[in-house]
């Protein structure tokens, strides 16, 4: 029992979870000039390798050509983030920044070890990247971000703004220097990401390797993977070897380019309209940014077209966003006959679902308020008590029917008068 008492108090004395600080690092076995120089880069101040790369303008990253992939000033970036497309001249300068880091916790025993900048030149893109091989470099790389982002007009980032940036406004502070994002404006593509491909046929992936995979149609081979970034800097660091790092280079470098294809793709989208679509999923998030933006006509055939989808929910959700716009420009029987076509859909028998649901209660009230049809609402509204058991829309539901009875006598008995206009006994005792 002693022995295991001790051992016990051995474990806790050496904690395994604690951070790994930049003191802690271990000291790279190899020259920081001889790295440099096989990583095909150069020195950047003590510690800091500088590797630039091209993509030319006639090079191909899936099935996009890189010169189609650079910012257009009149591309509608409003559409996704009115914040970002401040000034006039926001795409004079688009900068697209990606991290790899020593982790993902954050705070300041993270370091980032890699820091990834891409821009357009003359419709080629060019890479610039910077590589710690030793703690000591942070002051050079952070020095050369702070030079880029100052002639940026804007910057990119692929969930940038809930880690990328953090991380490094932590560094900046860890080094008691200003941080040069806090006026730049920040697009951040993950947002727009998933309204857009959310609803793809597959498992809804939206980290930026699913979409590149399924809308640059642009497959890695070899690529390093993201959870093994963090070991092979630890090992570049311990061993100098230059192979080991090698990788996350790559991986880095497709990360920007795609970040950028994907951005462009996306504006692309939004420009040309849901005729361009290839998903009823892009057309369905089209017609929420164009209705967002008071564009009404765009968003009401984006959803039209959405509502042709064979998938069930996709179809309701684009129909009752349909039955909705067209109810705000108060074209009431069209919007009836949108919420018609979702019941349409739903099987003989089948359950109501939520929107079908809404479109029981929408008709209800339609026929009751506007066509003047109680027998229609009644029917509705009998059909929607059926498929809800307790609760508030019960309640209300139980009240309309009850409202719709009472006119429905009244109703009855106005038909009962007689020639002289009297109304006979029986109708005054029913």
């Amino acid at each position: 029992m002693r022995d295991l008492t001790a051992k016990l108090r051995a474990l806790i004395k050496t904690d395994v979870r604690r951070p790994v600080y930049e003191a802690e690092l271990p000291v790279p076995a190899t020259d920081a000039s001889a790295l440099a120089e096989i990583l095909g880069g150069r020195l950047h101040g003590p510690s800091c390798i500088t590797v630039d790369r091209v993509w030319e303008a006639y090079d191909w990253h899936g099935r996009v050509r890189v010169e189609s992939c650079a910012i257009d000033a009149a591309a509608p970036l409003a559409l996704f983030d009115p914040r970002a497309a401040t000034g006039a001249d926001w795409a004079s300068r688009v900068v697209f920044f990606d991290l790899e880091t020593t982790g993902l916790s954050g705070g300041a025993g993270t370091l980032a070890f890699l820091a990834g900048c891409g821009w357009f030149e003359d419709d080629s893109f060019k890479v610039r990247q910077f590589l710690l091989s030793g703690p000591a470099g942070e002051h050079a790389m952070l020095d050369a971000l702070t030079e880029i982002f100052e002639s940026a007009s804007l910057l990119v980032t692929f969930n940038g703004r809930a880690f990328d940036l953090p991380l490094m406004e932590t560094r900046w502070a860890f080094h008691r220097r200003d941080c040069p994002t806090g006026d730049l404006p920040h697009f951040d593509m993950l947002p727009p990401a998933r309204r857009l491909w959310r609803w793809r046929e597959d498992d809804g992936d939206c980290s930026l390797s699913a979409i590149e995979r399924a809308v640059l149609r642009f497959h890695r081979v070899g690529d390093v993977p993201g959870f093994e970034i963090p070991s092979r800097y630890f090992r570049f660091l311990r061993t100098g070897d230059a192979e080991v790092i090698r990788g996350v280079l790559e991986h880095n470098r497709h990360d920007l380019i795609s970040l950028a294809a994907v951005m462009a793709h996306a504006l692309r989208l939004a420009e040309d309209g849901p005729d361009a679509c290839e998903t009823a999923g892009e057309q369905l998030a089209l017609g929420r940014l164009y209705e967002r933006a008071g564009d009404r006509p765009r968003a009401l055939h984006a959803y039209e077209r959405a509502s042709e989808s064979d998938d069930f929910d996709l179809g309701n959700q684009a129909l009752a966003r349909l039955a909705l716009a067209l109810r705000r420009e108060a074209r009431y029987d069209e919007a009836a006959v949108a919420w018609r076509r979702i019941l349409e859909r739903t099987p003989a028998g089948g359950s109501l679902g939520v929107f079908e649901r809404r479109a029981a209660e929408a008709l209800a009230i339609h026929h009751e308020h506007r066509a003047r049809d109680l027998t229609s609402a009644k029917s509705y509204a009998q059909s929607l008590r059926a498929a809800i058991a307790t609760g508030r829309l019960a309640d209300q539901t139980d009240h309309r029917l009850d409202r719709l009875d009472r006119k429905m006598r009244v109703e009855k008995t106005r038909g009962a008068r007689d020639a002289d206009g009297q109304v006979p006994l029986e109708g005054i005792l029913t």
